[in-house]
Protein backbone atom coordinates (compact mmCIF):
# COMPACT_ATOMS: atom_id res chain seq x y z
CA UNK A 1 0.00 0.00 0.00
CA UNK A 2 2.82 2.44 0.90
CA UNK A 3 4.55 1.79 -2.42
CA UNK A 4 1.31 2.52 -4.28
CA UNK A 5 0.82 5.77 -2.37
CA UNK A 6 4.37 6.95 -3.11
CA UNK A 7 3.90 6.13 -6.80
CA UNK A 8 0.68 8.15 -6.92
CA UNK A 9 2.35 11.09 -5.18
CA UNK A 10 5.19 10.94 -7.66
CA UNK A 11 2.92 10.87 -10.68
CA UNK A 12 0.46 13.58 -9.65
CA UNK A 13 2.54 16.62 -10.74
CA UNK A 14 3.54 14.94 -14.00
CA UNK A 15 -0.13 14.27 -14.80
CA UNK A 16 -1.04 17.87 -13.97
CA UNK A 17 1.83 19.27 -16.03
CA UNK A 18 0.96 17.10 -19.00
CA UNK A 19 -2.70 18.17 -18.95
CA UNK A 20 -2.35 21.89 -18.39
CA UNK A 21 1.26 23.07 -18.70
CA UNK A 22 1.97 25.88 -16.24
CA UNK A 23 -0.65 26.14 -13.54
CA UNK A 24 -3.59 28.48 -14.12
CA UNK A 25 -5.05 30.87 -11.53
CA UNK A 26 -2.61 29.78 -8.80
CA UNK A 27 -2.45 32.30 -5.96
CA UNK A 28 1.12 32.30 -4.73
CA UNK A 29 3.39 34.66 -2.87
CA UNK A 30 6.67 36.10 -4.12
CA UNK A 31 9.49 36.73 -1.65
CA UNK A 32 11.96 39.48 -2.56
CA UNK A 33 15.24 37.87 -1.52
CA UNK A 34 17.06 40.53 0.56
CA UNK A 35 14.71 43.04 -1.06
CA UNK A 36 14.44 43.96 -4.74
CA UNK A 37 18.11 44.62 -5.43
CA UNK A 38 18.83 42.72 -8.66
CA UNK A 39 22.09 41.66 -7.04
CA UNK A 40 23.23 44.99 -5.66
CA UNK A 41 22.58 46.96 -8.87
CA UNK A 42 19.11 48.43 -8.44
CA UNK A 43 19.63 48.94 -4.71
CA UNK A 44 21.79 47.72 -1.85
CA UNK A 45 21.02 44.37 -0.24
CA UNK A 46 18.64 44.62 2.72
CA UNK A 47 18.37 48.39 2.24
CA UNK A 48 15.41 50.67 2.73
CA UNK A 49 15.36 51.29 -1.04
CA UNK A 50 15.28 47.53 -1.74
CA UNK A 51 12.24 47.18 0.53
CA UNK A 52 10.38 49.99 -1.19
CA UNK A 53 11.25 48.71 -4.67
CA UNK A 54 9.90 45.29 -3.67
CA UNK A 55 6.60 46.80 -2.61
CA UNK A 56 6.37 48.86 -5.83
CA UNK A 57 6.97 45.75 -7.95
CA UNK A 58 4.14 43.82 -6.30
CA UNK A 59 6.03 41.52 -3.95
CA UNK A 60 4.01 40.69 -0.87
CA UNK A 61 6.85 39.04 1.08
CA UNK A 62 10.49 39.82 1.74
CA UNK A 63 13.46 37.98 3.26
CA UNK A 64 16.32 39.38 5.29
CA UNK A 65 19.29 38.07 7.24
CA UNK A 66 20.61 38.76 10.71
CA UNK A 67 24.19 39.54 11.71
CA UNK A 68 25.49 41.33 14.78
CA UNK A 69 28.09 44.00 15.41
CA UNK A 70 30.85 43.93 18.01
CA UNK A 71 28.60 45.86 20.41
CA UNK A 72 25.68 43.41 19.96
CA UNK A 73 23.44 45.39 17.61
CA UNK A 74 21.44 43.18 15.23
CA UNK A 75 21.76 44.34 11.62
CA UNK A 76 20.16 43.28 8.33
CA UNK A 77 23.25 41.85 6.61
CA UNK A 78 23.66 38.52 4.82
CA UNK A 79 27.39 37.80 4.74
CA UNK A 80 29.67 37.39 7.73
CA UNK A 81 32.04 39.85 6.03
CA UNK A 82 31.52 43.21 4.30
CA UNK A 83 33.44 42.83 1.02
CA UNK A 84 30.62 41.66 -1.27
CA UNK A 85 27.88 44.10 -0.31
CA UNK A 86 29.66 47.16 1.17
CA UNK A 87 32.25 49.76 0.24
CA UNK A 88 33.89 52.45 2.31
CA UNK A 89 32.16 55.84 2.13
CA UNK A 90 34.57 57.00 -0.59
CA UNK A 91 33.91 53.91 -2.74
CA UNK A 92 37.05 51.96 -1.87
CA UNK A 93 36.60 48.18 -1.64
CA UNK A 94 36.49 46.59 1.79
CA UNK A 95 39.15 43.92 2.56
CA UNK A 96 37.72 40.41 2.32
CA UNK A 97 38.51 39.55 5.92
CA UNK A 98 36.57 42.49 7.43
CA UNK A 99 33.87 40.84 9.55
CA UNK A 100 30.59 42.44 10.58
CA UNK A 101 31.03 41.13 14.12
CA UNK A 102 34.42 42.88 14.49
CA UNK A 103 32.99 46.36 13.87
CA UNK A 104 30.86 48.50 16.17
CA UNK A 105 27.45 49.55 14.96
CA UNK A 106 28.48 53.23 14.90
CA UNK A 107 31.47 52.46 12.67
CA UNK A 108 29.44 50.21 10.36
CA UNK A 109 26.76 52.89 10.04
CA UNK A 110 29.07 55.85 9.58
CA UNK A 111 32.06 54.49 7.62
CA UNK A 112 30.50 52.09 5.10
CA UNK A 113 27.86 52.17 2.37
CA UNK A 114 25.84 49.40 0.71
CA UNK A 115 26.75 48.71 -2.92
CA UNK A 116 24.31 49.89 -5.61
CA UNK A 117 24.59 51.17 -9.18
CA UNK A 118 23.18 54.59 -8.33
CA UNK A 119 25.23 56.76 -5.94
CA UNK A 120 22.08 58.01 -4.19
CA UNK A 121 21.19 54.43 -3.25
CA UNK A 122 24.55 53.62 -1.67
CA UNK A 123 23.05 53.98 1.76
CA UNK A 124 23.75 53.02 5.34
CA UNK A 125 23.12 49.64 6.92
CA UNK A 126 19.76 49.09 8.63
CA UNK A 127 19.35 47.60 12.04
CA UNK A 128 17.04 44.60 12.15
CA UNK A 129 14.39 46.76 13.84
CA UNK A 130 14.65 49.47 11.15
CA UNK A 131 14.37 46.84 8.42
CA UNK A 132 11.34 45.20 10.01
CA UNK A 133 9.63 48.53 10.60
CA UNK A 134 10.03 49.52 6.94
CA UNK A 135 8.68 46.12 5.85
CA UNK A 136 5.67 46.51 8.14
CA UNK A 137 5.01 50.00 6.78
CA UNK A 138 5.17 48.63 3.22
CA UNK A 139 2.83 45.74 4.03
CA UNK A 140 5.39 42.99 3.37
CA UNK A 141 5.31 39.70 5.24
CA UNK A 142 8.86 39.28 6.52
CA UNK A 143 11.02 36.15 6.61
CA UNK A 144 14.01 36.53 8.96
CA UNK A 145 17.02 34.24 8.64
CA UNK A 146 19.52 33.69 11.46
CA UNK A 147 22.76 32.34 10.04
CA UNK A 148 24.17 28.90 10.77
CA UNK A 149 26.69 30.02 13.40
CA UNK A 150 24.60 32.31 15.61
CA UNK A 151 25.36 33.02 19.31
CA UNK A 152 22.72 32.02 21.86
CA UNK A 153 21.99 35.62 22.87
CA UNK A 154 20.87 36.56 19.34
CA UNK A 155 17.69 34.45 19.36
CA UNK A 156 15.79 36.14 22.22
CA UNK A 157 16.86 39.57 20.98
CA UNK A 158 15.79 38.75 17.41
CA UNK A 159 12.40 37.45 18.57
CA UNK A 160 11.84 40.41 20.90
CA UNK A 161 12.60 42.81 18.04
CA UNK A 162 10.29 41.05 15.57
CA UNK A 163 7.52 40.74 18.20
CA UNK A 164 7.78 44.46 18.91
CA UNK A 165 7.37 45.37 15.23
CA UNK A 166 5.01 42.70 13.89
CA UNK A 167 3.45 41.05 16.93
CA UNK A 168 4.00 37.41 17.87
CA UNK A 169 3.46 35.14 14.87
CA UNK A 170 3.37 38.04 12.37
CA UNK A 171 6.65 37.01 10.74
CA UNK A 172 8.49 33.83 9.75
CA UNK A 173 11.90 32.64 10.91
CA UNK A 174 13.67 30.83 8.10
CA UNK A 175 16.98 29.19 8.65
CA UNK A 176 19.61 26.57 8.29
CA UNK A 177 17.37 24.37 10.51
CA UNK A 178 19.70 24.77 13.50
CA UNK A 179 17.71 27.90 14.39
CA UNK A 180 14.44 26.02 13.98
CA UNK A 181 15.57 23.36 16.44
CA UNK A 182 16.73 26.05 18.87
CA UNK A 183 13.39 27.88 18.73
CA UNK A 184 11.10 24.85 18.87
CA UNK A 185 13.03 22.25 20.86
CA UNK A 186 15.26 24.29 23.17
CA UNK A 187 13.31 27.53 23.67
CA UNK A 188 9.94 25.74 23.50
CA UNK A 189 8.36 28.43 21.29
CA UNK A 190 5.45 27.05 19.25
CA UNK A 191 3.68 30.19 18.01
CA UNK A 192 6.26 31.55 15.57
CA UNK A 193 6.00 30.18 12.01
CA UNK A 194 9.21 28.61 10.70
CA UNK A 195 10.57 27.68 7.30
CA UNK A 196 12.82 24.61 7.09
CA UNK A 197 15.23 23.90 4.26
CA UNK A 198 14.73 20.34 3.10
CA UNK A 199 18.13 19.53 1.62
CA UNK A 200 19.73 20.46 4.97
CA UNK A 201 17.51 18.16 7.03
CA UNK A 202 15.01 15.36 6.65
CA UNK A 203 11.42 15.89 5.62
CA UNK A 204 10.21 14.12 8.76
CA UNK A 205 12.22 16.33 11.10
CA UNK A 206 11.09 19.62 9.54
CA UNK A 207 7.44 18.51 9.49
CA UNK A 208 7.62 17.34 13.12
CA UNK A 209 8.41 20.88 14.34
CA UNK A 210 4.92 22.08 13.41
CA UNK A 211 3.96 25.37 11.79
CA UNK A 212 6.65 25.01 9.15
CA UNK A 213 6.91 25.98 5.51
CA UNK A 214 8.79 23.27 3.60
CA UNK A 215 11.53 24.87 1.48
CA UNK A 216 12.13 22.53 -1.48
CA UNK A 217 15.08 23.46 -3.68
CA UNK A 218 14.36 23.60 -7.42
CA UNK A 219 18.11 23.49 -8.08
CA UNK A 220 19.49 20.89 -5.68
CA UNK A 221 16.86 18.20 -6.29
CA UNK A 222 16.40 16.41 -9.58
CA UNK A 223 13.08 16.93 -11.33
CA UNK A 224 11.54 13.64 -10.22
CA UNK A 225 12.61 14.02 -6.60
CA UNK A 226 11.50 17.66 -6.54
CA UNK A 227 7.94 16.88 -7.64
CA UNK A 228 7.74 13.96 -5.23
CA UNK A 229 8.70 16.23 -2.29
CA UNK A 230 6.15 18.87 -3.34
CA UNK A 231 3.38 16.27 -3.66
CA UNK A 232 4.19 14.83 -0.25
CA UNK A 233 4.17 18.24 1.42
CA UNK A 234 0.83 19.09 -0.17
CA UNK A 235 -0.65 15.77 0.89
CA UNK A 236 0.46 16.55 4.46
CA UNK A 237 -1.07 20.04 4.38
CA UNK A 238 2.27 21.90 4.49
CA UNK A 239 2.99 25.15 2.68
CA UNK A 240 5.93 25.02 0.27
CA UNK A 241 8.69 27.38 -0.94
CA UNK A 242 11.21 27.26 -3.77
CA UNK A 243 13.82 29.73 -5.05
CA UNK A 244 14.30 30.55 -8.72
CA UNK A 245 16.10 33.17 -10.79
CA UNK A 246 16.29 31.44 -14.17
CA UNK A 247 13.86 29.85 -16.62
CA UNK A 248 14.69 26.18 -15.97
CA UNK A 249 13.92 26.39 -12.25
CA UNK A 250 10.97 28.77 -12.59
CA UNK A 251 9.45 26.48 -15.21
CA UNK A 252 9.67 23.64 -12.70
CA UNK A 253 8.00 25.78 -10.02
CA UNK A 254 5.25 26.77 -12.45
CA UNK A 255 4.38 23.11 -12.87
CA UNK A 256 4.22 22.52 -9.13
CA UNK A 257 1.86 23.81 -6.46
CA UNK A 258 4.35 26.12 -4.73
CA UNK A 259 3.05 28.67 -2.22
CA UNK A 260 6.12 30.92 -1.93
CA UNK A 261 8.56 31.77 -4.74
CA UNK A 262 11.77 33.35 -3.47
CA UNK A 263 13.89 35.25 -5.99
CA UNK A 264 16.61 37.78 -6.69
CA UNK A 265 15.74 38.39 -10.35
CA UNK A 266 12.19 37.29 -11.15
CA UNK A 267 9.23 39.67 -11.18
CA UNK A 268 6.24 38.70 -9.04
CA UNK A 269 3.08 37.58 -10.82
CA UNK A 270 1.29 40.41 -12.57
CA UNK A 271 -1.86 41.47 -10.71
CA UNK A 272 -2.28 44.97 -12.13
CA UNK A 273 0.68 46.69 -10.50
CA UNK A 274 2.62 49.35 -12.38
CA UNK A 275 1.96 50.96 -15.78
CA UNK A 276 1.71 48.86 -18.93
CA UNK A 277 3.98 50.29 -21.61
CA UNK A 278 3.71 47.42 -24.09
CA UNK A 279 1.32 44.54 -24.63
CA UNK A 280 1.82 42.32 -27.68
CA UNK A 281 -0.94 41.42 -30.13
CA UNK A 282 -0.82 38.38 -32.42
CA UNK A 283 1.99 35.86 -33.00
CA UNK A 284 4.39 37.75 -35.29
CA UNK A 285 7.63 37.35 -33.33
CA UNK A 286 9.57 39.88 -35.41
CA UNK A 287 6.89 42.49 -34.91
CA UNK A 288 6.77 41.81 -31.17
CA UNK A 289 10.57 42.16 -30.93
CA UNK A 290 10.64 45.48 -32.79
CA UNK A 291 7.60 46.93 -31.02
CA UNK A 292 8.87 45.99 -27.58
CA UNK A 293 12.28 47.54 -28.32
CA UNK A 294 10.55 50.71 -29.51
CA UNK A 295 8.89 51.06 -26.11
CA UNK A 296 12.26 52.33 -24.90
CA UNK A 297 14.40 52.08 -21.80
CA UNK A 298 12.72 51.06 -18.57
CA UNK A 299 14.15 52.59 -15.40
CA UNK A 300 12.51 49.98 -13.19
CA UNK A 301 9.90 47.49 -14.29
CA UNK A 302 9.26 43.95 -15.48
CA UNK A 303 8.82 41.92 -18.63
CA UNK A 304 6.37 39.00 -18.72
CA UNK A 305 6.48 36.29 -21.39
CA UNK A 306 3.69 33.72 -21.76
CA UNK A 307 4.26 31.21 -24.56
CA UNK A 308 2.67 28.03 -25.88
CA UNK A 309 4.82 26.19 -28.42
CA UNK A 310 5.85 22.87 -29.93
CA UNK A 311 9.35 21.98 -31.13
CA UNK A 312 12.24 23.88 -29.54
CA UNK A 313 14.00 27.25 -29.77
CA UNK A 314 16.21 29.67 -27.86
CA UNK A 315 14.68 32.72 -26.17
CA UNK A 316 16.33 35.97 -25.16
CA UNK A 317 14.27 37.86 -22.61
CA UNK A 318 15.79 40.98 -21.07
CA UNK A 319 19.18 39.91 -19.64
CA UNK A 320 18.59 36.15 -19.87
CA UNK A 321 18.88 33.62 -22.69
CA UNK A 322 17.40 30.14 -22.28
CA UNK A 323 16.36 27.10 -24.28
CA UNK A 324 12.78 25.97 -24.63
CA UNK A 325 12.72 22.20 -24.09
CA UNK A 326 11.79 20.06 -27.08
CA UNK A 327 8.11 19.09 -27.10
CA UNK A 328 6.02 17.28 -29.69
CA UNK A 329 2.67 18.52 -28.42
CA UNK A 330 1.94 22.14 -27.46
CA UNK A 331 3.35 23.10 -24.07
CA UNK A 332 2.97 26.31 -22.08
CA UNK A 333 5.66 28.15 -20.15
CA UNK A 334 6.08 31.55 -18.56
CA UNK A 335 9.04 33.66 -17.58
CA UNK A 336 9.02 37.03 -15.86
CA UNK A 337 11.97 39.23 -15.01
CA UNK A 338 12.62 42.48 -13.22
CA UNK A 339 14.37 45.03 -15.44
CA UNK A 340 16.48 48.01 -14.45
CA UNK A 341 17.71 50.86 -16.65
CA UNK A 342 17.48 48.89 -19.90
CA UNK A 343 15.42 48.24 -23.02
CA UNK A 344 13.86 44.81 -22.37
CA UNK A 345 15.19 42.66 -25.21
CA UNK A 346 13.10 39.89 -26.77
CA UNK A 347 14.19 37.47 -29.50
CA UNK A 348 13.59 33.88 -30.60
CA UNK A 349 16.52 32.17 -32.32
CA UNK A 350 17.65 28.67 -33.34
CA UNK A 351 14.15 27.30 -33.90
CA UNK A 352 13.88 23.62 -34.73
CA UNK A 353 12.28 22.66 -38.04
CA UNK A 354 9.09 21.71 -36.23
CA UNK A 355 8.99 24.82 -34.03
CA UNK A 356 5.52 26.34 -33.92
CA UNK A 357 4.00 29.04 -31.73
CA UNK A 358 0.40 28.42 -30.77
CA UNK A 359 0.09 31.45 -28.50
CA UNK A 360 2.43 34.19 -27.30
CA UNK A 361 2.10 37.23 -25.05
CA UNK A 362 4.80 39.76 -24.14
CA UNK A 363 3.93 42.35 -21.51
CA UNK A 364 6.23 45.17 -20.32
CA UNK A 365 5.39 47.11 -17.17
CA UNK A 366 6.95 50.18 -15.60
CA UNK A 367 6.82 50.33 -11.79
Amino acid sequence: MLKHRLLILLLLPWIAAGCSGAKEDTVRHFIAHRGATMRCTLAGENSREAIRYAARAGFDCIETDVRWTSDSVLVAVHDATLARTFTYNDGRPVPKETAVSDISYAELRDSFRLKAARPEYRTRVLTLEEFCTECRNCGLRTFIEPKKVTPDWVYPQLIATADRVFGRGGYVITSNNDANDRIRLEMGIRDIPLMGILYQSTYEHIASLGGTVMAISATRFGEEEYFAHVSRAKADGLETESHADYFEHFDRINNADIDYVSTDLLAPDYTGQGETIYQSRGRDVGKIASESAASGKVEFGAVYLDLEWSGSATITLASQTFALPETASPRRARHQLLVFDTVPAFEITSPSENFRIKRISLHIVRF
